[in-house]
């Protein structure tokens, strides 16, 4: 049946209803998924960099240099033409060889804009200005010199920090806006009475050429700190096996407090981008802002270069006898090893020993409650060297080890503590026999 039409409103009121008691759920329901978005998109780096508010401050004061070079690199252009001025009438000017001469900014701030990136603002600035002028109406004519002096200067530059697609930082300028407050010329000649009629046909020029120049030349700083970003080295080569990548994985978050930026943190086989079978952890710095910089650097970055160096071949050595203490009692020859292999020095009588220690896979780091634990796995290789050079493998051991380190920076020097938590020897296979007494080598 058809409704009347007061039935027909309360349906529309009541559907209008449940769609505004709908809106802030779905507010939340969106702000959720975007939250999770973000989250999922972000990449674990391995190594974090917080740069706080102390950093920008010794930045500042570094920067306030440059940009006062900049600002002093501003030209004023030469002036001339007619105007008309009360009891003379109407004359001919010409101004020249405007110059600045003075420049400060002593007000200045630096500062993190969540959302937006780095504010950099000057206030109570001063630039002097001194030129050349000359007058003439009909057969009178008259020049001098004049100063002008600029106050209350007032600068605003928002600067933005992104992540480019090469993985290096980049930054662009947001927004500039400058004004100057005062704008007074004055004559150094006599006549001032005279010249000072035609002072405001200075101040305006002056002051609109001033500030036409300013926001280009902070723009144009910006620039060359922007073009030398874009040619920043993101990976390093260490040696002919490895290198690391340094880039940023993650756009640069800012806060009103600091900036963080996620590092790769990775090391690669040279010419063979492979990641390894882990990942990096996430990595939580300290709320603390009393340093300018802050650095974390997880499990990933280390373990990354004991996989790389592992899968080269390098993590490998060889033990002579020269290399073990002359006061030791033990010697790396078949006498003293066949105390513990008895049949050794029947084998190979009085032949000096070599020990070719090799990696079995790669080891492994921990951080955890200030200590660094290592774990390192390996095979070692005992060959005996025989009278023509040659060497014949004796025994394969196989070895465990675990330590620990700590380490502490005191008055400027870097003190650590190094303890071997466990030590495990067993037998890989041998080729003189059973090796009975392994847990003696072990002592040793």
């Amino acid at each position: 049946k058809r409704l009347g039409p007061s039935v027909t409103c309360c349906l529309a009121l009541s559907r209008r209803r449940h769609q505004v008691e709908m809106l802030p759920r779905l507010w939340i329901v969106t702000t959720a998924l975007l939250f999770l978005a973000s989250c999922i998109l972000c990449t674990n780096p391995g190594l974090k960099a917080r740069v706080t508010q102390k950093a920008l401050d010794y930045g500042r004061r570094v920067g306030i240099g440059v940009l006062q070079q900049k600002l002093r690199e501003m030209r004023i252009p030469n002036m001339s033409g007619k105007v008309r001025v009360k009891i003379i009438g109407r004359i001919k000017y010409s101004v020249k060889s405007i110059r600045i001469y003075n420049l400060g900014l002593p007000q200045s701030t630096l500062k993190f804009s969540a959302g937006r990136g780095i504010q950099f603002s000057i206030t109570n600035g001063f630039i002097g200005v001194r030129g050349d002028f000359r007058i003439r109406k009909h057969f009178f004519r008259t020049s001098g010199s004049f100063k002008v002096s600029v106050s209350r200067l007032s600068i605003s530059q928002t600067i933005g920090m992104t992540r480019d697609s090469t993985g290096r930082p980049a930054l662009r300028s947001v927004a500039c806006s400058a004004n100057i407050g005062k704008v007074r010329v004055k004559f150094t000649k006599r006549k001032r009475w005279l010249y000072n009629l035609f002072r405001k046909f200075l101040e305006k020029p002056i002051r609109k050429a001033l500030i036409k120049q300013i926001c280009p030349k902070i723009s144009s700083a910006l620039s060359g700190l922007e073009k030398n970003l874009k040619t920043m080295e993101i990976s390093f080569k260490l040696n002919p096996f490895a290198e690391v990548d340094y880039s940023l994985v993650n756009q640069i978050q800012i806060s009103n407090n600091a900036m963080d930026l996620d590092f790769k943190g990775q090391f690669y086989r040279v010419g063979q981008r492979k990641d390894p079978p882990f990942k990096p952890p996430p990595i939580s710095l300290p709320s603390q802002s009393t340093r300018m910089l802050y650095l974390g650097i997880s499990d990933f970055l280390a373990n990354s270069a004991g996989f790389v160096y592992y899968k080269a071949g390098v993590l490998q050595m060889k033990i002579t006898d020269n290399m073990i203490p002359s006061l030791s009692p033990v010697r790396l020859n078949t006498k003293s090893f066949s105390a513990i292999v008895p049949r050794l020095e029947k084998l190979y009588p009085n032949m000096p020993i070599e020990m070719r220690l090799q990696a079995t896979r790669s080891p492994v780091l921990q951080a955890a409650n200030r200590n660094i634990n290592v774990q390192a796995f390996g095979a070692f290789d005992v060959c005996a060297v025989l009278p023509n050079s040659t060497r014949a493998s004796l025994f394969v051991l196989n070895i465990q080890v675990s330590v620990s380190a700590r380490a502490s920076i005191v008055r400027m020097k870097l003190i650590g503590s190094l303890q071997l938590n466990s030590l495990k020897l067993s037998l890989g296979r041998s080729n003189v026999g059973p090796v009975p007494k392994v847990a003696g080598l072990q002592l040793i």
